[in-house]
């Protein structure tokens, strides 16, 4: 496959790269759709207290245990801070791997992901600029004859 090096790039590269982005557009769709319907499920440290968010992070719903009432109201409000946090983590843990399945391992920041991309771009840029005056060079060749 195309390593980034314009001599080396053929048409069937760019082919093989267009399969790719449209399989990588399918996986992102079906991924989008999914993530729609993750919830994440956190509880307190002693499990009286369930909570649980929507595929946005959104708290939807607290679940006391009638035992979690005995609690004094700073231990309840810290436990059920606890168990928001934990189900915000877990949906967010969610989001992620559905994310690394449908396109593979994510650049650690979103500015690393616009750089490697910038980096593919400008690459086959260079290639299809090359490839472009390669054949601009041939049909002149050719008038000429």
């Amino acid at each position: 496959m195309y390593p980034g090096d314009p001599e080396t790039f053929r048409l069937d590269d760019l082919n093989q790269i267009t399969e790719r982005a449209e399989q990588t557009q399918r996986r992102l769709t079906s991924a989008a759709s999914e993530i729609q319907g993750i919830n994440g499920v956190g509880e307190s440290a002693d499990g009286r207290i369930q909570a649980r968010t929507d595929a946005n992070g959104r708290l939807i719903e607290v679940t006391l245990d009638p035992r979690a009432m005995k609690m004094s109201s700073q231990d309840l409000g810290e436990e059920i801070t606890l168990a928001v946090r934990r189900a915000w983590d877990d949906g967010e843990a969610r989001r992620e791997q559905l994310m690394r399945d449908a396109v593979g391992e994510l650049p650690p920041t979103p500015d690393e992901a616009i750089e490697r991309f910038d980096e593919i771009l400008h690459s086959f840029n260079r290639a299809m600029n090359e490839r472009d005056d390669r054949i601009d060079q041939i049909i002149r060749d050719i008038d000429q004859r």
